[in-house]
């Protein structure tokens, strides 16, 4: 039975997240895994060449050597052993994962807020401060898109709570109410 990718990330994301909290190094592990995924997302390319059958196993080792060379050890081992377990492909969910348990360890939300008009920084704090009250959250990290389809208002998105305040869901349940008599 083939094991789902949500599940292998879900995993050692919590078990990456267990071992640097263990160890006290979790704002340490966590800056060094958010610097690899930004280097990751620059090479798109490393982990099609990491996967892939054409290349051969000496390359691969000595370009996770030189990717290893001034990483803890912590982050050394992970990337280690995802190569050895031919996991790899899974590295950035992994990360996104442990990411997830650290927010949640340090009470962090992180929401979508959608609006018609570009908020400024007033606004996104006051949004962030409510939310974050909803939330029961010590920080909300907002990442603001406009959106104009919605209108006016806002819309609000974290993983547990959505709140919907658009013109254009209210005119849906104005019309909606309407098409019912």
């Amino acid at each position: 039975m083939a094991i789902d990718n949500a599940i292998i990330a879900r995993r050692y994301g919590n078990a990456l997240f267990e071992v640097a909290q263990d160890q006290n190094s979790l704002a340490e592990t966590a800056a060094e895994l958010n610097e690899l995924k930004a280097a990751l997302n620059q090479e798109p390319g490393f982990v099609n060449f990491m996967t892939s059958p054409q290349i051969n196993e000496k390359a691969k080792k000595d370009t996770l050597s030189a990717l290893t060379a001034n990483a803890s050890a912590l982050v050394s081992n992970l990337l280690n052993m995802l190569f050895d377990y031919r996991r790899i492909s899974n590295l950035e969910a992994i990360i996104d994962e442990f990411n997830r348990f650290y927010d949640q360890d340090r009470k962090v939300v992180r929401a979508v807020v959608r609006t018609a008009v570009e908020l400024d920084n007033q606004q996104k704090n006051t949004l962030a401060k409510k939310f974050a009250e909803v939330e029961g959250a010590n920080q909300v990290i907002l990442d603001a898109k406009v959106d104009p389809s919605i209108i006016g208002g806002v819309v609000m998105q974290s993983e547990s709570h959505i709140y919907d305040g658009s013109i254009k869901t209210k005119l849906e349940k104005i019309k909606r109410l309407l098409l019912k008599r």
